[in-house]
């Protein structure tokens, strides 16, 4: 993984800067659209085939390692173009590649998130912080999957300006349109767009007050007992513990 995402780091900046394998009209997209214009042109079958070359071939060698047949080491696939001759060096050398591989992980996690969020090319940090003006030059989070405003209307749509305070890359949702708390607009997943919100704010509120009497028993199960209710200083038995009575005027309750 951190091998794939070095090599992912450095080619998603080298083609957002400009550098292309062929002057194929399917090439020229920024990288954020590479991956839907490779399979349209064909080329991410290939790539899918000679990289299981290659990972079927490192399987096997890592099962050979695993029976004790050979003394690799892991990862290890017999390249020795720069590999130091001392065993200092090599330390060295395998100190630093897990070291800027466990980087480029979250390296690539951060490109990824900033060019969606943005739909800008990379470097990300010259293009401000809001998004691009036109509906269809924006990413998805940024509300690119809604319309464009009708041309000559210069009103700007009141659903577009809106953000969520708490999600500030997420619309503001309208489900929660007179509840409390619907200033944070907070519902990442649009369950308010899909059930009724006053029947989630219902179960919302009863999870919430069960939960917290739920935490209190926890704590005073192992000071406190009702009577008729066996004693059990450990929480995690009283469930085995309680009287059918107890569990009566638990459902009824």
């Amino acid at each position: 993984h951190g091998r794939i995402c070095m090599l992912a780091t450095l080619g998603w900046v080298a083609t957002d800067l400009g550098m292309r394998v062929s002057d194929n009209a399917a090439f020229q997209v920024s990288s954020i659209d590479a991956h839907l214009s490779m399979v349209k042109f064909g080329s991410m079958s290939q790539m899918l085939v000679w990289l299981g070359f290659a990972e079927l071939f490192g399987f096997m060698a890592m099962i050979r390692m695993y029976q004790g047949k050979t003394d690799r080491a892991a990862g290890d696939f017999g390249l020795r173009a720069l590999y130091p001759k001392d065993e200092a060096g090599q330390y060295q050398m395998q100190l630093k590649e897990l070291r800027n591989g466990r980087l480029a992980m979250l390296a690539y996690g951060g490109i990824v998130t900033a060019a969606v969020l943005t739909g800008k090319p990379w470097p990300f940090f010259a293009v401000g912080q809001s998004c691009p003006k036109t509906a269809g030059d924006r990413s998805t989070f940024c509300g690119g999957l809604q319309k464009a405003q009708a041309r000559g209307s210069t009103a700007p749509r009141r659903a577009e300006m809106e953000r969520s305070t708490s999600l500030p890359f997420l619309p503001k949702p309208a489900g929660l349109k007179g509840l409390v708390g619907e200033e944070q607009g907070f519902d990442p997943l649009a369950f308010a767009e899909t059930f009724d919100a006053r029947w989630l704010r219902e179960a919302e509120l009863k999870h919430g007050r069960v939960c917290m009497v739920a935490a209190v028993g926890f704590a005073a199960q192992q000071f406190v007992t009702f009577p008729g209710f066996t004693p059990t200083p450990n929480a995690n038995e009283a469930i085995y513990s309680a009287e059918p009575a107890g569990w009566a005027a638990l459902l009824f309750l």
